[in-house]
């Protein structure tokens, strides 16, 4: 959805009637928030730890799994005198010591600079939702109607940070309802029955229904629905989708940080589809095997040796 919706920008192809395809990359962005949640709630129940020694690592975790690849991406786009422009990346000056600093913390939002690179307006909301998401887990009441009552608390929160000016740096609030639908998709009993071909569709029509009434209550509710709905669809077993999706999921985070430049490099510069599509399918899986991936097991170990202490005083067939 980000992909199509930043080719479409960049051809200068807006609309499709009242379908507007900016708001179809919003939309995947939002999908994701929900994903990431849940995938994240998983995580930690697999790590077996609690308190202090869960929340230590899941944050070295996340930190070696997000900073090095957003750290090259900015510095690359430094380097080529590159930066977000209105149809893609553009050659422009080089961002100033706060902004530059501010995108390689992921801060953004906090200091209202601007992001060197499009994709990156979405990880400084990603990593400030990092900080509450051990708490979430931890939440021993966490049940389903209290979540929702959280859910509509921070939906009307959202209201004040846009009606006040001087609440702008929290732009957290805002999405805090498309995380937690991932959290109450953790926590609520599963029952599939209905069948996997179905959970394409039911993707479609959600992003149908967004496109259709755009904006930040109905991502909301959108999302909602999906949480409440992802316990309930059987797994895919269909074998070529399951590999098809693991090597796209692998690859996904080199493919959202890097397409702005591939189409900069390979659809502005030398109008070639087939050097995109290259691009799109090597450069993301040197970045994961050449920097991601080193990165995940330098941060795994580093954890691990954090709360070591707790793991060991786990029973063996926990710690396995």
């Amino acid at each position: 959805m980000v992909l199509a919706s930043h080719l479409t920008r960049h051809f200068d192809v807006d609309r499709m009637g009242k379908v507007e395809f900016g708001n179809l990359g919003i939309f995947g962005v939002l999908l994701f928030f929900v994903h990431t949640s849940l995938v994240l709630m998983y995580s930690m129940r697999r790590s077996g730890l609690t308190g202090i020694g869960l929340a230590k690592e899941f944050y070295i975790r996340r930190l070696f799994r997000i900073y090095p690849l957003s750290i090259v991406t900015i510095l690359t786009a430094v380097a080529l005198h590159l930066h977000a422009g209105m149809r893609g990346l553009a050659s422009g000056p080089r961002p100033g010591p706060v902004e530059l600093v501010s995108n390689l913390l992921l801060m953004q939002n906090l200091t209202g600079s601007l992001p060197v690179v499009g994709p990156l307006w979405s990880l400084p909301i990603e990593v400030q939702m990092y900080v509450f998401l051990p708490i979430l887990f931890l939440w021993r009441k966490r049940s389903l109607w209290r979540l929702l009552a959280l859910w509509v608390m921070c939906g009307l929160l959202g209201h004040f940070v846009l009606a006040v000016p001087a609440l702008g740096c929290f732009t957290l609030l805002l999405f805090v309802p498309n995380f937690l639908p991932g959290i109450i998709a953790f926590g609520l009993p599963e029952n599939r029955t209905i069948p996997a071909y179905l959970w394409p569709l039911f993707i479609l029509l959600l992003a149908l229904l967004y496109l259709l009434s755009p904006g930040r209550q109905s991502g909301a509710e959108a999302c909602l629905l999906l949480g409440l709905a992802l316990p309930r669809f059987k797994e895919i077993t269909f074998r070529p989708l399951q590999l098809i999706s693991n090597r796209i999921a692998t690859y996904s985070y080199g493919i959202y940080l890097g397409h702005s430049f591939f189409i900069w490099y390979a659809l502005t510069q030398h109008n070639s589809w087939i050097l995109f599509w290259l691009l799109w399918i090597v450069v993301p899986v040197v970045l994961y095997h050449g920097l991601e991936h080193p990165a995940i097991k330098f941060g795994t170990r580093l954890a691990t040796r954090a709360s070591q202490p707790q793991i060991a005083a786990l029973p063996e067939g926990v710690r396995g």
